[in-house]
């Protein structure tokens, strides 16, 4: 590409970073004149970065060549002499092993699920709709039926083990029925479950069923739960999971399957750029993230991670009991857990709306083209009650819904808020977004909501459900990017891991492009420009969580946190940007390179879990008592047990 080519191309990607929302970009701006010093200690040694390009989020200043770092923070942004100009009279170094790679903020994954990620990823098995390539293996996408079922054939005939056998990744529209009859036929003595690729819905075969102690009589009369609870197929989706998530949770996800589990998703993490994770609703349960705290405050995990309350499974426990008065007070007191890199975010809550994507269960206006039909997570009402105690504290309220009847459930909440008590910088955001109408799209941007979408949805499953109850037209228009961008939205991506691989820089590429996994492009007129899609993984992700004061572009004063790259992803050819290489990071200033190979890493099946410390005989009943109260419950899953503060 000549030079001329290459200015213009990326002046017209920095004009596009200059549209971006005013509230965002507001937190680019310097926040002293080019070479102050920020306010960090002058007789610590400051290590000034040279690279190739330093592409820094920042309309002011949007490339440079150096960056200068003292004490983890950045202190200076500009060239080489421009740096070093700002810092004369102060002790430095001048490093130059980045010279040849380009600099970009740290991404930030600002919705995944450590828990859902460990336990899917540690599996006996993944049969998925998508190919899922580890660092010793790759699973194979099953592509039908057929495949489905000799796949799993296999992996059990491979797997000479007694206790319960778990895979995940069926989908049923991809792989044909299935039914606790079915899978008696794979397995009719060993326990065996099925995890759906959405992670919301669960089916047993006889053996599981009995060993669990799962009998008609107790999944009756629970409500909503019983309704989405099928005995006889052994089926559980959606609310019905809690009837039987507790009993699987304390017997498959043992500490030792999460912690390997984990470390997977740590190396896949540094390997894909990202130096901050968010989980929104996350599970409070304290043993559980004491494990949280034991293996990502490490010294050499690269990344920060922060937590949000689930506020669905608060609000259910205390309208129960009779004490919503108590509900914001206990939201409020999780934000004594943490410790180091791992912490909660205070005044954040998560809330939900509708069923799952992957399970084609969200609400929808036009119905199914086959008649079924979608499901809630939290009945209108409860949700809207829910909102306003959370809107009244003054509170962030982020909410998972996928279709357009419950974004209008959603939209129609904020409005009402909004009239009743108006709030300035509320952040209210819908997520996931994956089915939505212009009207709504232009509603919620009017009234200041943020949107946080995950574009994979588009690339795994347009085709499918083009053809399988969406139809094309619906299909191809999930995940208005361009609608909310034009709308003047602050938009971010997530991967809602597992829901999606955590893999920033394929998110963008997947906004960017929509292309299917067919190699078609569905729904051409909402791909989003370059520019905005690496700002939706790094400062507009900041934003969505409230620290684009701390990261998201590279400006003095903010923590020095970069990811470090093979190619220019300003330049490279948009359609390649997913294979841009990812040489390593710089967390907090100190260069951490990805160490090879730079996958996942599959853990396989373990033997029994180790014995429990010593001084505690039953610290094992504990861990099993605690994680049975955890629950599955992520953005695009749901399935929560009655919580106990462990």
């Amino acid at each position: 590409m000549s030079r001329t080519r290459r200015e213009l191309l990326q002046s017209a990607a920095f004009l596009c970073l200059a549209a971006l929302p005013s509230a965002a970009l507001a937190q680019t701006l310097p926040l002293q004149h080019p070479g102050a010093l920020s306010g960090v200690k002058l007789g610590v040694p400051a290590t000034i970065f040279v690279a190739r390009k330093i592409i820094t989020m920042d309309k002011d200043k949007p490339e440079a060549r150096a960056v200068a770092v003292r004490e983890g923070r950045i202190v200076a942004v500009g060239t080489l002499a421009e740096v070093e100009a700002a810092l004369k009279g102060t002790s430095c170094t001048i490093d130059r092993s980045l010279a040849r790679k380009v600099l970009m903020p740290g991404l930030v994954e600002e919705h995944l699920h450590p828990l859902l990620g460990a336990g899917t990823m540690a599996a006996d098995a993944v049969i998925a709709i998508e190919d899922w390539v580890l660092s010793n293996r790759t699973w194979p996408a099953a592509k039908s039926a057929a495949d489905y079922r000799q796949r799993l054939q296999v992996a059990l005939a491979a797997d000479k083990g007694d206790t319960t056998f778990i895979t995940w990744g069926y989908h049923h529209l991809f792989h044909g029925r299935i039914d606790r009859k079915v899978l008696d036929g794979f397995s009719p003595k060993r326990p065996l479950i099925v995890w759906h690729r959405s992670c919301h819905e669960f089916f047993l075969n006889t053996a599981a069923l009995t060993k669990y102690g799962i009998t008609a009589a107790s999944l009756a009369g629970h409500g909503l739960a019983s309704e989405q609870a099928n005995f006889d197929e052994g089926h559980f989706f959606e609310k019905g999971m809690e009837l039987v998530v507790s009993h699987i949770l304390a017997d498959v996800f043992t500490p030792d399957r999460l912690k390997r589990g984990l470390a997977i998703m740590q190396k896949y993490l540094h390997a894909r750029g990202v130096t901050t994770i968010c989980e929104p609703g996350t599970q409070m349960v304290r043993s559980l993230h004491q494990l949280f705290e034991a293996v990502l405050d490490q010294p050499d995990v690269p990344f920060r991670t922060y937590f949000i309350p689930d506020g669905r499974a608060l609000y259910d426990k205390h309208k129960a009991a009779g004490s919503l008065d108590h509900l914001v007070s206990e939201a409020q007191s999780y934000l004594t857990w943490g410790k180091g890199k791992v912490r909660w975010l205070p005044n954040q809550i998560k809330l939900f709306a509708d069923g799952a994507v992957f399970s084609q269960l969200m609400q929808v206006q036009e119905p199914y083209l086959d008649g079924h039909k979608g499901q809630w997570i939290a009945e209108p009402d409860d949700y809207k009650a829910a909102v306003r105690v959370f809107w009244d504290a003054g509170y962030q309220i982020s909410t998972h819904v996928n279709g357009d009847a419950g974004l209008e459930v959603v939209t129609s909440a904020l409005e009402e808020q909004m009239a009743r008590a108006p709030r300035q910088d509320h952040r209210f955001m819908a997520v996931h977004f994956a089915m939505s109408t212009e009207a709504q799209v232009s509603r919620l941007v009017a009234k200041g909501a943020l949107i946080s979408a995950n574009p994979y949805y588009v690339t795994v499953l347009a085709d499918r459900y083009g053809k399988v109850g969406l139809g094309p037209a619906r299909a191809d228009a999930m995940v208005r990017l361009a609608s909310a961008v034009r709308a003047g939205a602050s938009i971010s991506l997530h991967s809602d891991m597992p829901m999606a691989p955590p893999d920033p820089l394929m998110l963008a590429w997947a906004a960017i492009n929509r292309t299917t996994v067919s190699g078609r492009v569905a729904g051409p007129e909402q791909r989003i420009s370059r520019a905005r899609a690496l700002s939706a993984i790094t400062l507009e992700a900041a934003y969505a969580i409230r620290l684009e004061k701390e990261i998201g572009s590279i400006t003095p004063g903010k923590t020095a946190d970069f990811v470090v790259l093979e190619q220019d992803p300003m330049t490279v050819d948009a359609r390649k940007l997913k294979d841009v290489k990812v040489w390593g990071t710089v967390f907090e200033g100190r260069i951490m390179p990805v160490a090879a190979p730079s996958g996942l890493s599959f853990a396989p099946r373990a033997a029994p879990p180790a014995a429990p410390p010593a001084g505690s005989a039953n610290a094992d009943d504990g861990w099993r008592e605690a994680i049975a109260t955890a629950g599955l419950f992520c953005g695009c899953c749901a399935a929560r047990m009655p919580m106990r503060r462990a």
